[in-house]
């Protein structure tokens, strides 16, 4: 807060969404290309745009990142991240699943492939994804197929 004109400057979470897209037993990845977790393996997100909803901002990054038209089959969670030093965020994790486009790395990215669940790349990018990855492998009995957990 500024002594002088009173004006308060929050410092409030940004809005993010994540698209963990599923095909079967397998969950689609992204390798960034830029820090933080250059090299590693994340699911498509991003920031969501001043005019878009949860939604529509995972649709989006899923595109731009990995190429996949999707559709959001449920909400997962919302988590807090904390490991991005540029800063924090809510974010809105979404089921989904590809319903057109190509598989191919975005700009912003090295990589997209989808892998089984039981056979992850082992360099996984922020603690959310991570979390997200054990809470599918902990969701899902063997033989069920990842949509069906909705």
């Amino acid at each position: 807060m500024c002594r002088s004109c009173g004006f308060v400057l929050y410092q409030n979470p940004a809005s993010a969404s994540c698209a963990v897209i599923v095909r079967s037993r397998e969950v689609c990845l992204v390798k960034r290309s830029i820090e933080p977790f250059r090299g590693h393996w994340t699911f498509p997100a991003g920031y969501q745009e001043y005019s878009e909803t949860a939604q529509e901002a995972a649709i989006r990054e899923a595109r731009e990142e990995c190429g996949l038209d999707i559709e959001i089959l449920s909400l997962i969670d919302v988590l807090y991240t904390r490991d991005d030093a540029r800063k924090r965020a809510n974010l809105t994790v979404y089921l989904a699943r590809p319903i057109g486009g190509v598989l191919a790395a975005g700009d912003d990215a090295l990589d997209a492939a989808f892998f089984p669940l039981e056979e992850l790349p082992a360099e996984i990018g922020f603690a959310n994804n991570r979390w997200i990855l054990a809470e599918l492998r902990r969701r899902c009995g063997p033989g069920q197929r990842l949509e069906d957990l909705r």
